[in-house]
């Protein structure tokens, strides 16, 4: 009987030595996930908390200060503080509460790494060391999930900036432009007028029209806008009056992403592309322009105008 004690009392003796040697003091937990993606692109989605309704597994609250509370698998996050593409967190549970630091790290302009961690103290006696290993497995579940959530909603262009930006080849080589100051903000009848210009020239010529009428919108006060109308052509034609000929370099690169909607919805698409660009590190080498897909003279409606937005990189 006193063997089996004994026996007994080794067993439970190793059992608690073990959480010493196998279950350290301050238990760190890291989860980690690689995609396709750009680091700047990222984090910049991350720090809008517009966007984490977007990405987030679980709910989204706020608590009694209206500060945001992102709820998910019985553990509360909040963002607490932002560094250098990382932003600090706190994670809070039955009024238990971890530090955590989630990165954002770049390997390649196009592919990005995101890391979460935490240090979770499990206490001096066996017990809670091992209640602490049971609530670290949980933690590092929910980190697992998240990072995967994220990935799934930030791994394309189009989830990053809203518009699916694509990087593409000058297919125009020749066209035929025109320009004109305006005091206020260019209405449909300004920029055609400005069309019918280099329409009325290409007439007088054995030139032909393709694909369709560009145009470039720019104002450094905010009151006069020089507005450039180009008009693409089948080959090299001459020059007249206020029309010039210009030539792109052709099977160039450049972007372009399609825009539906009124001035207003372009101007923002046209940022998001010029975000792209500083995040890509790209570099632009020639006036950028819109192309008019949508005949605006004919289609009053400006909620059902097509355009396209291009801008000529390297």
């Amino acid at each position: 009987m006193k063997k089996v004690l004994y026996a007994v009392l080794i067993a439970v003796l190793l059992i608690l030595g073990s959480t010493y040697i196998f279950i350290p003091k301050n238990l760190k937990i890291s989860s980690a996930i690689i995609y396709n993606a750009n680091r700047e692109g990222v984090f910049h989605f991350l720090v809008e908390d517009s966007n984490w309704a977007k990405w987030w597994p679980g709910k989204i609250l706020n608590d009694d200060n209206g500060k945001k509370v992102f709820a998910y698998s019985g553990y509360d996050y909040r963002v607490q503080k932002l560094r250098y593409h990382a932003m600090e967190l706190s994670i809070t549970q039955n009024k238990k509460s971890y530090n955590s630091l989630l990165k954002v790290i770049s390997f390649k302009t196009d592919s990005v790494g995101i890391e979460i961690d935490a240090t979770l103290n499990t206490g001096n006696n066996p017990l809670s060391r091992v209640l602490g290993y049971s609530q670290a497995k949980r933690i590092k579940k929910s980190f697992d999930d998240m990072l995967v959530a994220l990935r799934d909603r930030t791994g394309t262009v189009k989830d990053l900036y809203g518009y699916d930006i694509k990087n593409e080849k000058v297919q125009m080589q020749f066209l035929l432009s025109t320009n004109k100051v305006f005091p206020h903000y260019p209405t449909t009848e300004d920029i055609y007028s400005l069309v019918s210009i280099i329409r009325d020239h290409i007439s007088k010529t054995d030139g032909k029209e393709e694909f369709f009428p560009m145009l470039n919108i720019e104002s450094r006060d905010s009151i006069n806008y020089f507005v450039r109308v180009g008009v693409p052509v089948n080959k090299k034609l001459p020059d007249g009056g206020n029309v010039a000929l210009m030539q792109m370099v052709k099977d160039g690169n450049i972007l372009v992403t399609e825009v539906k909607g009124d001035p207003k919805t372009i101007n923002k698409a046209i940022k998001q592309v010029e975000k792209y660009i500083s995040d890509y590190q790209r570099s632009i080498i020639a006036i950028p322009f819109q192309s008019l897909e949508t005949d605006r003279s004919k289609e009053p409606d400006s909620s059902k105008w097509i355009t396209k937005i291009y801008y000529p990189v390297v």
